[in-house]
């Protein structure tokens, strides 16, 4: 595969441009150097005959095979092992249109914004499952321990004390059913 450089107005975008028929439009692929080991992931857009007018102008050097030519930035040509523009090499390159080829486009883009609020957006997700499962935790243990409270009228505890407790403070002439009858006395 010959390597172009990116036009000035792609140089800082998070995609590349290649003609792989194959590819849905738009799809996010991971580009793999097998020499180096080291992958990119970025988002594909094709090459047609609008780009290749604009592409091929002097002074930039002119793409005659479009199936053969991949046009990409700087910045993902040096996380591919510094490939230079101009070269032959042998990339691989797949589709890759799964959440985590999203998050991995996102947190690889050459823009720092994108990153940091890729970044951002996983950790608030990662403390959000935290707080949902520490809410469930919290509420768990509290269902038990009501049925605990339940299981208490069949044997004495500490429940049944405080009931004893608060009942020995009437008075004996006391009704349960007149409590106002208390008061009067006074």
């Amino acid at each position: 595969m010959k390597i172009f450089a990116a036009r000035e107005e792609d140089a800082h975008q998070g995609w590349v441009w290649l003609e792989q028929t194959a590819l849905p439009a738009r799809s996010v692929v991971k580009i793999s150097n097998p020499q180096t080991g080291k992958s990119v992931y970025c988002e594909a857009l094709q090459i047609d005959n609008n780009f290749l007018t604009q592409y091929n102008q002097p002074p930039r050097f002119t793409i005659d095979e479009p199936t053969k030519a991949l046009v990409i930035g700087a910045w993902y040509r040096a996380g591919l092992g510094g490939i230079q523009s101009q070269s032959e090499t042998t990339l691989e390159i797949s589709a890759c249109n799964s959440w985590w080829g999203q998050f991995k486009t996102c947190t690889g883009h050459p823009q720092v914004v994108v990153r940091l609020a890729a970044w951002l957006g996983g950790i608030g997700l990662v403390l959000g499952v935290i707080g949902l499962i520490l809410g469930v935790i919290s509420i768990w243990p509290a269902k038990a321990q009501a049925v605990d409270k339940a299981d208490c009228l069949l044997r004495p505890s500490i429940y049944n004390v405080k009931i004893n407790a608060h009942k020995s403070r009437r008075p004996r002439n006391q009704s349960l059913a007149h409590p106002r009858a208390f008061n009067a006395d006074r």
